[in-house]
Order: C-alpha cells, then structure tokens, then sequence
C-alpha cells in the first residue's frame, strides 16, 4: 500500500489528522505493508527522525518547499480550489513522480483532500491501481462556513471566490477515486452531491489514549483545557475567542480556575495574549496529552469554524472528559445530551463551563455516558475491521 499523505504521522504528532493517519496504519497492520509518502516541507522534514516503528515515511524527490516558496505555494494552494501545492501537481504531471513505487502498489491511498487533487493524474497513468481517497474533511465546506463568518466584505468575497474553486476541484478529485472514506453521515452527503457516481463509505476513526492515564481533576485548581496545533487557524481563533469573552466571566466566578491551551506551534499574537491574561497557560508542542486529559475538569470546544468530525471532541469523550462546545466542535455527534452544553452564545457558553467547575458530579455522570458511546462508535477494533474490509473490497474487485 503507496499512500500519499500531506503529513508524515510519527507517535508524538499532536495534530488531529496525523493521530487519524497513525491509527489508520496501525488498522492496516497485518494487512498490508504501507508506505508514506509526503511533500518536502519543513513539518515533514521535522517529522521523519521521529517515525518510530511502523510504515516507513520518505519525501516526494523534487518537490522542495520552505520559506518564501513555501508561502506561495499555500497561497496558490487556495487558488487552485485546495489543491496539494503546486510543485507537488507538478511532480505528478511528469516522469519524475515515483511512477514506479505507485505502479507496484497493489493500492494507492490519498490521505486529506488536498492530496486527492493527484487522483485524476494517477488514474490516467495507472487506470487499473485502486485508488482510495480519504477526505478528513469537506474544504469546501469549511471555506463556505468562513465566507459566513465574520470579517470585512472583501474577505467574505474572496472565501467565497476559494470556496466555489474548491468545490469543483474536489468534484474533479472526488470522482477520480475508486473509494472515498469520509468520517461522518454529514460528509458522505456532501461528498456524494459533488461526485455522484463516487463510491463513499463512512469510517468512525479508531480513536482513543495512547497512554491511558486514570481521571485525577485538580480540585485547588480546577483546569480548563483546549488541545488542538494551534498553526490552525480554527485552533486560534477559537481560543482568542474563549479568552475575549467568556475566560473573565469564568475567574469571576472560579478564581482558582486555570486555563490550559495545550498544542504546538502557537502564533507569537496568541502567545503575547496568553501571557497578558491571569491564570492561562500555552503549553507549546508537548510529547502527550494524556496527563492534561487526566487532571482536567472541563474540556472546551469553542470552535466557529472547520468541517467534519473534530477528532479533539470524540477524544475528550473517550477520556471521560465533560465537554462544553459550540455546534460546529459537535459536529457528526448527534446526541446533544453527551455535553455538557452546546452553545455558540458565548455567554450560555461560559455559564455551562462555571456550572461544570462548580458541580463536577454533574460533568462526571454526563461524561460517563459519554465514554461509552464513544468507545462503541469509535472503539479502535471496530475501526480496523472497518478499515480492512474496505480496502480488501476495492482491491479484490479491481
């Protein structure tokens, strides 16, 4: 299995996607032996000391990215409807791709959307390789919701502009593929009214703690956590947000409260934000998050922006974890009464996170619930026997 992924997965990777990718490969052990493939990009570059064992993981030859190219190549990305960057569509447009490699997969596989933006040129090359495509999320869903967002009128202009390319980029992609894996009912729609004919399944990814730690929430301090790479700008946003507007209401009415951002990569804006308001902390790139989730009161969500299943909801569930979140971090969890609250009125929101501190019994009988569902729909053995179903399917009847 040749699998072409944005990002390197190694065990540490904080970023939601990269822990779906480990465990994907760990649901394709036995299997199959993968490879990964990424682009040459300084986050690639940085993961491949790390890869541990597993799927051995190696650059895209001639398709270097850093700095000033790499910014432009982003910016171009957009333009080209969420396309992988251009250099890398390049590649794949010449001899010089890994032809080769990909012609002696018994089956290809495209990890993010942005990636699928290869499968109409693959399928020309090699029209008999399966191809399977796996969509983390719905980019043009997620730039519509910005072009709705707030912002000046040029702005919304141009997302809308970047959304209607991507929409008929990802028809293109979508339909090149023999399999499209989404993550939830709402993506399957979606994808399947861009690509008709397309063959779409949904996969709950195989989540859960990869170092399970028993619950052990401060009592002195109660926490607050985020957790998320917070280079994304959903990420940031949605903690700037909490800070702003609902973080004072919650030390009026919990002093003690502390709130912990815990993920990678945070701007130097966010930062000088952090260390000017009391009782927040930024962790930065940690090696697990397993003892944050362990020591947490609340876990938050104040997510307004972003498509698909939010990989950090479903994991604050199978940690036992209360969660106050706002629709869009509910996201393909169509069971309100799994959260503590669901809100996108900041001040409902910060009200249900003081209640949740105030009586943790409360939190905790929810939380359990939580769990179980969670463990029944995104219990790890399920997903591989999911996972390995499927591409058994695709290869066999190609």
């Amino acid at each position: 299995m040749l699998s072409l992924t944005k990002y390197i997965p190694y065990p540490s990777v904080t970023h939601a996607g990269g822990q779906y990718v480990l465990a994907h490969d760990r649901a394709l052990e036995g299997f199959a032996a993968v490879e990964n493939l990424a682009p040459d990009i300084p986050l690639n570059r940085e993961a491949l000391p790390l890869v541990a064992d597993g799927p051995s993981a190696s650059l895209l030859d001639g398709a270097h990215l850093d700095g000033l190219t790499l910014k432009l190549a982003r910016l171009e990305s957009v333009w080209a409807g969420s396309s992988i960057y251009w250099q890398v569509r390049r590649l794949f447009r010449s001899d010089r791709a890994p032809w080769a490699k990909l012609e002696a997969a018994d089956a290809v596989e495209l990890q993010w959307s942005e990636m699928i933006a290869l499968a109409p040129a693959i399928k020309r090359r090699l029209p008999n390789t399966p191809l399977i495509g796996v969509a983390h999320d719905i980019i043009t869903q997620r730039l519509d919701r910005q072009a709705q967002g707030q912002g000046s009128a040029l702005r919304r202009a141009l997302l809308r502009l970047a959304a209607a390319r991507s929409r008929r980029r990802e028809a293109r992609s979508f339909s090149a593929v023999d399999l499209l894996i989404v993550f939830s009912e709402k993506d399957a729609v979606l994808a399947r009214s861009l690509a008709p004919g397309v063959r779409v399944e949904v996969v709950h990814p195989g989540l859960g703690p990869t170092d399970p730690r028993p619950r052990a929430p401060h009592v002195e301090e109660p926490i607050v956590l985020f957790t998320g790479a917070m280079n994304r700008p959903e990420n940031s946003t949605a903690v700037t947000w909490f800070i702003d507007e609902m973080w004072p209401r919650v030390l009026d009415a919990v002093p003690a409260a502390r709130f912990v951002i815990a993920g990678a990569k945070p701007s130097a804006a966010l930062a000088a934000k952090v260390s000017e308001t009391p009782r927040v902390e930024l962790t930065g790139f940690v090696e697990s998050l397993e003892p944050w989730y362990a020591e947490a009161s609340v876990f938050i969500a104040p997510l307004r922006s972003g498509a698909g299943v939010k990989f950090k909801t479903v994991d604050a569930m199978l940690r036992e974890v209360p969660i106050v979140t706002t629709s869009v971090g509910a996201e393909g969890i169509d069971a309100p009464e799994l959260f503590g609250a669901l809100s996108d009125d900041a001040q409902e929101f910060a009200e249900a996170v003081i209640g949740l501190l105030q009586l943790p019994e409360v939190g905790g009988a929810i939380a359990a619930k939580a769990r179980d569902w969670a463990e029944g729909v995104y219990g790890v053995a399920a997903f591989e026997k999911r996972i390995r179903g499927l591409y058994a399917d695709v290869i066999d009847s190609q």
